[in-house]
């Protein structure tokens, strides 16, 4: 991966970029511009040589020149054909991954136990209540070694046959 400072007139915001173009004032850019001033610029853009399009945080390059006024910002730096700068375009903008809710709820509960202000992290408040009672009222039992939520989705291959001591030679039940 290559990272370089380039100066912000060299780089051109795609004009083909398919994600809505948020506004200062839009919930969504306020929090992604709370994000910046609080933990700094930490994911560099992307930029492509060949074209001088920008890839890849077209949200946070609006924000780097029109708030912080930043003249040159770090990049990472593909050399790509239009064809492929523009599939890399969809594919930052859409592929996500899935929550762990049991791992999310858990880890929002702890920050907000610490003091954070959860309202940077892109939740709105509706979606941090609903998360945050879920772990409050979430009752934990003891299934094995592991402690398992009333609600959470068991992963069966924790629980397989080779995870258990004793077999009942009658009826071949595995158990400990």
């Amino acid at each position: 991966m290559e990272i370089r400072k380039v100066q912000i007139d060299k780089i051109n915001p795609a004009p083909y970029n398919p994600r809505i173009d948020l506004q200062p004032g839009d919930a969504e850019y306020e929090k992604l511009k709370q994000s910046v001033e609080k933990f700094g610029y930490v994911q560099p853009l992307v930029w492509n040589k060949r074209t001088g399009n920008l890839v890849g945080g077209h949200q946070r390059f609006k924000i780097l020149v029109n708030e912080l006024k930043l003249e040159e910002v770090e990049v990472s730096v593909v050399d790509l054909s239009d064809t492929e700068e523009k599939t890399l375009n969809i594919t930052l903008n859409k592929v996500e991954g899935e929550w762990d809710e049991y791992k999310l709820e858990q880890l929002l509960q702890d920050l907000s136990e610490a003091g954070a202000n959860l309202q940077i992290t892109g939740f709105n408040e509706d979606e941090l209540a609903e998360l945050l009672k879920n772990d409050a009222n979430a009752i934990e039992t003891e299934f094995g070694e592991t402690k398992v939520r009333e609600n959470q989705e068991l992963n069966l291959d924790d629980y397989s046959e080779n995870q258990f001591d004793h077999t009942c030679p009658k009826c071949g039940f595995h158990f400990n």
